[in-house]
Order: structure tokens, then sequence, then C-alpha cells
């Protein structure tokens, strides 16, 4: 059968676009068995888990999902996801298509990372020889046309396996300034991308700048730069917030300064760093997670003591 002219007024195209989707619709009686163990035994939460232990049973991600991961310059946003790209790879295979920052730049962040301390000569080596067949790299720098970011991420995830694929940033993906239509085109192409290839697309994107309060401002998923639709058609929104209070306070320990008893108090009841999920369309969980940055190897620690995890590089 042969498609008809695209008016929907047209018996014969609705007749078409009906027996086309009729394989996806079925009666609710069909859902019986699963429904029951759901309703006995809970939803099953499913998905990858972040590095964070306190976070395995609030939030996942998952295959055939578009996450955004926002944040204004200067709040780790990148190296935050790198970290958690890199802790993916012990499970599954990543892609990481970074246009702002040499590919020699995100490993050696990332060795860091997955040494916990500053490394030597030998274990970078080493851990360069573990990413093979489990983190691959697009090795452009600056804008890159959509199209051919669309088909990074399918060879990635089509050739490669990839099951987690990071997009750094949304501004270097060669869309129009200021074009709303074209950023809602892109993001479209993604979540079909990811459904199609069951694979999870990373993206990051910027905020506004915020009208008041500068850094100490906390954005939520309204400022972030773009399409107001945006965040209504991915999956996830996570923002990345450093506390700069928090920093500044740890600043002047690091050069001798007294604390007053309100910034003690501050830097004790206040994490380094806060991961938001201000959005998260099939879990129930929307909240904070407090993170706290371990200077030496970059990473971010789930509580106070500011140990970093260990890596397991088998």
């Amino acid at each position: 059968m042969n498609v008809p002219s695209d008016n929907y007024d047209d018996k014969e195209l609705l007749a078409f676009l009906g027996e086309r989707e009729s394989q996806d619709i079925n009666w609710g009686s069909d859902y019986v068995a699963e429904l029951g163990d759901r309703l006995k035994n809970g939803k099953l939460l499913e998905g990858s888990k972040l590095p964070w232990g306190k976070s395995h049973n609030i939030i996942r991600f998952r295959e055939g999902e578009v996450s955004i991961w926002a944040g204004m310059n200067g709040h780790k946003k990148s190296m935050l996801l790198g970290q958690i790209m890199m802790w993916f790879a012990q499970e599954e295979r990543v892609g990481i298509a970074s246009f702002e920052m040499p590919v020699l730049d995100t490993m050696q962040r990332m060795v860091h990372q997955a040494a916990g301390c500053v490394p030597g000569q030998e274990f970078g080596e080493r851990w360069a020889i573990w990413n093979h067949e489990r983190i691959c790299y697009y090795d452009q720098l600056d804008t890159v046309p959509s199209e051919r970011v669309l088909g990074v991420i399918f060879y990635m995830a089509k050739e490669l396996g990839c099951k987690h694929i990071m997009v750094d940033s949304l501004t270097k993906c060669g869309l129009p300034s200021k074009d709303c239509d074209a950023e809602k085109r892109f993001i479209d192409t993604l979540s079909a991308t990811a459904k199609a290839l069951k694979v999870h697309i990373h993206l990051v994107a910027h905020v506004r700048k915020p009208q008041q309060g500068g850094e100490t401002y906390q954005p939520n998923k309204f400022d972030i730069r773009g399409a107001g639709e945006l965040t209504d058609l991915v999956d996830n929104v996570m923002i990345c917030w450093k506390d700069k209070k928090v920093e500044d306070i740890r600043r002047k320990v690091e050069n001798s300064f007294t604390l007053t008893s309100d910034e003690t108090k501050y830097i004790e009841d206040n994490p380094d760093q806060r991961l938001i999920c201000a959005k998260q369309r099939r879990g129930e969980w929307e909240g904070q997670l407090g993170l706290w940055f371990h200077q030496p190897s970059l990473q971010f620690t789930p509580d106070a003591r500011n140990l970093p995890l260990p890596f397991e590089m088998s």
C-alpha cells in the first residue's frame, strides 16, 4: 500500500496509519500478570546505577532515554558526568563525544578519578588499556554539525555496542543560534534514536545567567538555556550546582584564616556539590544528592568523610 498524502481528513491515510500502529495496541487484559506482579512486589527499579550507593534505590538511567545534564560554567558538570560514565563502563560500553575538551585532557581527568589520587605513569597506561572496548572517544573539538553528531551516536551505539553516550555540549551541536524549532527537532531526533537503538544519551547543556544571586543562585529546569520544550521532551533533567560559599570557606581554611562560628557550621552542614534531579519521567524520586569534592582525585564522594570511591579495573 502506498502512503497517501499528508491530509488528516483523508480516510485512506488514517487507515494506513492505524494499520501500521496496530501492533502496539493491546487490550488491558494483556497485562494481567505484569500488573499483578507490580502490585504485589512493587515497580522494579531498572537501569544503570550512579557511583554512589545512596542513589541506587531512587534513580537509575535506562536504555531508550535522553538525559540533560545542566549547570553554570565552572560548576563541574562535565567532570561529574565523566566520573559517572566511567562507573557505567565497569558494566557496559560507553561513548564520549566532548567538543569542548581534547580527548587526552578528558582521559587525564578520568584517570585521576579511577586512581583515587594523583596517578603515576604506570597506572595511567594500565587504565588506558582498560579503556579498550569499554570507553570510546570522538576526537573532534569545537562545533560539529548536528547530522554528524547523530552519525557519531548511531555508530557508537550500533557498531560499537555503546549503551551510554555522552554529548558535551548542546551548544556545540551545530544548531542555528536561538533557533528553538531546530533545537526541538534535534531533541526529538535524539529521543527517537535512543529508543530505536536502546541506548541512553546524556546531553550536557548550559543554564541562563541568573537575574540575581550570581553563582549562589541554585538553578532549576526552567533556567536551562534553549527552547522551553527541551526539558519537556527529555526523560531526565539533572542539574549540577557547586556551592561557592563552601568553596570560599574552604579556601579560607587553606590560607589559615580563622572561621566564624557561622562559617564552621555552614561547611559542616553543607556538601561541596549538589546533583539535583529536577525530572525523572520513569521514576518517582526528584530531589538533591549531596556530594563532596576530593581534590587530589577529582572524584565526587558520597559523604563528609570525603574518601575516594574504589574503582574496579579488572
